[in-house]
C-alpha cells in the first residue's frame, strides 16, 4: 500500500470490513503505508494546521507525529496513573480496526503526558499543567525502520460519515506525498534571524545563582546529616522571546548534535509547547522485552568521561537509581531479571553513566509499572517521598512537567515512557528552561551548580543557533 494503491480499491475495502466488523456506529481505525519520507518534513507540513501535536523521534525505534484529538482526558488531581488505566482500556476495547495490521509497529497508539506530582491543590504541589494528559490523535504518522504508515481515527455514524473520514486520510496521504513541493511554498516565508539570547540566559543564569546556591547548600546539608540519601535539585531560568520560534528546525539540530536521545513535543497550541531531546528512558517494552535504564553521574563530553567510571559521587548517585529499579521490578512481581554492565554513553555535550537492566515478561501493565517508578533517584532522591517533600520545600517553582513521565501504549500492550529532561517550555512569547542536579555525600556546591549550568548549555544553543556560548 504505497504510491501505487488507487483511491476506489482503498475505498472498497474499507467498507468490506466496515460492513463485517461494524454494525453502523462504532470508533473506528483506518491505516495506510505510505512512502518513506523525512519525518521532520512530514511536521514542518502539518505543525502549524493542528492546534494539537506530538512528536517522538528515536534513531533506533518507533518514531512517531501526533495530529489533532479523536479521544481525550485531562485529568487535575490525583489517581492519575489509575484513570490513564482505565482510559487505555475503555479505548482500544471500543476501537475497531478497518485495515489489516501487518507489521507490529503500525498499531494504534495512545499517547500520554504526565506532570512530575498529582496536582493535590495545595500550595506546594500546584502546577500550571494537569496531572495527566492522555490522548488517541485522530491523526497519527508512523515510522519504524524504513516503514512508515498513516493512520486516521474517528466515531463515525453509518458509511456516509465513514467515506468522509476515509477521504480524509487519503488527501493527508497525497499531502504527504507531495510534502516536498508543498513545503517549497512555506520555505519563502520563513524568518531566519539568528537570537542574540545567549547573553540575557547568562544574565538571567547568574542572577538565579544567587538564590539557588542557598538551595543546593541545604540539600548537601541534608546529605551529609543523614537525613536523605539523595536529593535532585533543579533551577529554572524564564527569557523573553524575541523572534518566532522555528521548532523544526530546533529539532533537527537536537538529532544532529545530541546522538542517542528521543526528540519529543507536546504542543498544547500554538503559545504552549513543551518540547526537548531526552536521554533518559523510563521504560520500554516490546512484547516480550522488557527494558529499564538507569542514567545518573555526569559530565561534560569535552572531559575525560572515563572519569565518570572513578567517581565514588557519581557512583553512588547511579547505584541509588539501579537499586530502586530493582526494588520497583521485585514489586512488579519481575524477579528474573539481568543487568548490563555500568557504561559511559554520550548524549551530544553530555555523558552520563548508564545501565540498563533487562527481563523477558509475557505482559506487563504499563501504568502500574510508571507508579513504582516515578519519580526515580534520577530525578527526585531517596528516600522517594522525603525526597519529594523537601524539593518541594526547597525549589521556588512547581516542576509541572519537567522530567515527568511522557510516553506511548499500543493495542497489543506494548509500551515507551521517556524522562521530559534536557528540553525547553514555550509559554506566551517566552521560553522557560529547567535542568537539576542530582546531590549525595560528597557533592561540592560549586560542581553541582557548574552541572546545571552545563545541562541549561546543552539545551539553549541548540534554539538559539549559537555553536559557543561563554
Amino acid at each position: 500500500m504505497k504510491n501505487d494503491l488507487k483511491f476506489t480499491d482503498f475505498l472498497k475495502d474499507v467498507f468490506s470490513t466496515f460492513d463485517k466488523k461494524v454494525k453502523n456506529t462504532g470508533l473506528v481505525s483506518i491505516c495506510v503505508e505510505i512512502p518513506c519520507i523525512d519525518l521532520f518534513q512530514i511536521y514542518e507540513l502539518f505543525i502549524n494546521k493542528y492546534q494539537f501535536s506530538s512528536f517522538w523521534e528515536e534513531s533506533d525505534g518507533i518514531s512517531y507525529i501526533a495530529l489533532e484529538k479523536c479521544k481525550y482526558v485531562t485529568l487535575d488531581g490525583p489517581r492519575r496513573f489509575e484513570v490513564a488505566k482505565e482510559f487505555n482500556s475503555e479505548n482500544f476495547k471500543n476501537l475497531i480496526n478497518l485495515t489489516n495490521e501487518s507489521h507490529i509497529a503500525s498499531l494504534s497508539r495512545i499517547i500520554y503526558l504526565f506532570s512530575f506530582s498529582e496536582n493535590l491543590n495545595n500550595k506546594n504541589f500546584s502546577s500550571d499543567v494537569p496531572s495527566l494528559e492522555a490522548i488517541l490523535p485522530k491523526i497519527l504518522i508512523i515510522k519504524s525502520d524504513n516503514n512508515f504508515w498513516l493512520r486516521i481515527n474517528g466515531h463515525v455514524e453509518g458509511k456516509s460519515s465513514l467515506r468522509t473520514l476515509i477521504e480524509e486520510i487519503w488527501l493527508i496521504r497525497n499531502q504527504v506525498i507531495n510534502s516536498e513541493s508543498e513545503l517549497k511554498k512555506l520555505s519563502n516565508l520563513k524568518n531566519n534571524i539568528d537570537f542574540p539570547i545567549i547573553d540575557d540566559f547568562l544574565n538571567s543564569l547568574e542572577t538565579s545563582n544567587i538564590n539557588f546556591k542557598q538551595v543546593i547548600k541545604r540539600g548537601i546539608q541534608l546529605v551529609e546529616k543523614g537525613i536523605l540519601d539523595k536529593i535532585v535539585l533543579a533551577n529554572r531560568i524564564k527569557i523573553k522571546l524575541k523572534n518566532k520560534l522555528d521548532l523544526v528546525e530546533i529539532l533537527k539540530r537536537l538529532k544532529k548534535n545530541q546522538p542517542n536521545t528521543c526528540r519529543y513535543v507536546w504542543k498544547r497550541n500554538s503559545k504552549d509547547i513543551l518540547f526537548g531531546a531526552s536521554p533518559e528512558k523510563l521504560f520500554s517494552f516490546t512484547k516480550p522485552n522488557l527494558t529499564l535504564e538507569a542514567l545518573a553521574g555526569t559530565i561534560s563530553t569535552n572531559s575525560n568521561p572515563n572519569k565518570l567510571l572513578r567517581s565514588s559521587k557519581d557512583l553512588k548517585e547511579h547505584n541509588y537509581v539501579i537499586e530502586y529499579l530493582i526494588k520497583c521490578l521485585e514489586v512488579s512481581k519481575i524477579t528474573n531479571f539481568k543487568k548490563s554492565d555500568i557504561k559511559v554513553n554520550s548524549f551530544g555535550d553530555i555523558s552520563h553513566l548508564q545501565t540498563l537492566i533487562f527481563s523477558k515478561v509475557e505482559n506487563i501493565f504499563p501504568f502500574e509499572l510508571l507508579k513504582n517508578l516515578h519519580p526515580s533517584p534520577a530525578v527526585c532522591g531517596y528516600p522517594k517521598n522525603e525526597a519529594l517533600d523537601w524539593i518541594n520545600t526547597l525549589e521556588s517553582f512547581p516542576r509541572g512537567n519537567y522530567a515527568s513521565p511522557m510516553g506511548w501504549v499500543d493495542g497489543s500492550g506494548n509500551s515507551s515512557f521517556l524522562l521530559t529532561i534536557r528540553g525547553a517550555r514555550y509559554l506566551e512569547d517566552n521560553i522557560e528552561f529547567t535542568a537539576g542536579s542530582g546531590i549525595v555525600s560528597g557533592s561540592v556546591l560549586e560542581k553541582e551548580i557548574d552541572e546545571i549550568k552545563l545541562k541549561f548549555e546543552s539545551i539553549i544553543k541548540q534554539i538559539f543557533f549559537s555553536k559557543n556560548p561563554r
